[in-house]
């Protein structure tokens, strides 16, 4: 039962997206502009995959010098209640299975679904002691999807980010 709620939530999250963000300082203005693919697909048992993948223009191109191209992906599973996924763990064929270890730096990886909402979040104990925060929210919209983007280190807002995307075939 658990696995068809699941897979019923992500399924309007499925798809490809691509759009825009600003990284924004403490003050709103503009640090810097990505360009960013996003593709949600289809897992087994009620399990998906985002990855997304960010481009830092300079001075608004992508055919510059200092183009920085970033890809990351999370598989995630149906998690102990509807609505919550665990960061499906990485294995290896010829490897015993190994959970995370965040006191080795390590991030712990979950998401959420509410509504019209894939909420992201990763927590990552850092060298001294302290903790990183990042939470990545993707908004359904008519179009697309909006991004919100934060990393808290310390109780304290270090980077924030947004953006819109609209959905592609």
């Amino acid at each position: 039962v658990g696995a068809v709620a699941a897979d019923d939530l992500a399924k309007p999250f499925l798809g490809t997206y691509v759009g825009t963000a600003q990284v924004l300082d403490e003050a709103g203005n503009v640090l810097e502009t990505r360009d960013m693919d996003i593709t949600i697909s289809e897992g087994q048992r009620g399990a998906f995959t985002v990855t997304w993948i960010n481009v830092t223009l300079v001075d608004g191109r992508r055919d510059r010098e200092g183009v920085k191209r970033r890809v990351d992906t999370v598989s995630l599973v149906p998690g102990p209640e509807a609505g919550v996924y665990l960061e499906q763990s990485r294995r290896s064929l010829f490897a015993r299975r190994q959970e995370t270890d965040a006191m080795k730096g390590e991030p712990l990886r979950w998401a959420r679904i509410d509504g019209n909402r894939l909420g992201m979040f990763s927590v990552v104990v850092l060298d001294d002691g302290g903790y990183a925060l990042q939470s990545y929210e993707r908004i359904l919209t008519d179009t697309g999807m909006d991004i919100e983007f934060r990393r808290i280190e310390n109780g304290h807002e270090v980077r924030r980010i947004r953006g819109h995307t609209i959905r592609v075939e």
